[in-house]
């Protein structure tokens, strides 16, 4: 009965232009290099730019803020251990706690997590410290904590730009 029918061509066709349709649509999760201060990272096409003292980017869309601040190299020995939380804890920071392991990195670096105060409440930040080309930084990722719990921010999201960075050579790095 469907031997003769056009339905079989009709779906085929139907098909042929869905995939054109999608094939032209931008990609919602096309990414992009910036370069924030002495870091580039790879991130989502919708970061930009945000205003403030140190150099750093922003997506409104999850409240992600990247900073990033330029450190002496031997920051790299030195950020890390028991004094290192502590200081933390000086700055304001609750619960700080390393998270070996948790990016896709090769080289030396130090990563804690912890909570904060921000202008919005509370707040999930996420600190890395990494160095390479003779110089080093510290790149302080964070969102309000409503912003995790209503799923609009997360902590794949946060580490997968983490995950990226890497210190470019002086002179590379611009405030974006």
């Amino acid at each position: 009965m469907l031997k003769n029918s056009p339905f079989p061509l009709i779906a085929v066709a139907l098909l042929a232009v869905v995939a054109m349709i999608f094939s032209s649509a931008p990609n919602a999760f096309a990414a992009k290099k910036m370069i924030v201060g002495p870091v580039a990272f790879e991130v989502p096409d919708d970061f930009k730019a945000a205003a403030g003292d140190s150099p750093s980017i922003h997506q409104d869309a999850s409240g992600i803020t990247v900073v990033v601040g330029e450190l002496p190299p031997q920051a790299l020995h030195e950020f890390k251990g028991q004094a290192f939380l502590e200081f933390l804890g000086s700055r304001g920071y609750a619960n700080p706690a390393y998270a070996e392991g948790a990016l896709k990195r090769g080289d030396a670096y130090t990563y804690v997590l912890a909570d904060a105060k921000g202008p919005r409440g509370p707040e999930s930040r996420f600190l890395l410290v990494l160095g390479g080309e003779g110089r080093a930084a510290i790149v302080t990722a964070y969102a309000p904590k409503s912003e995790f719990e209503n799923g609009h921010a997360s902590r794949a999201a946060v580490e997968a730009i983490l995950s990226s960075a890497a210190v470019v050579p002086a002179g590379a790095g611009k405030k974006p």
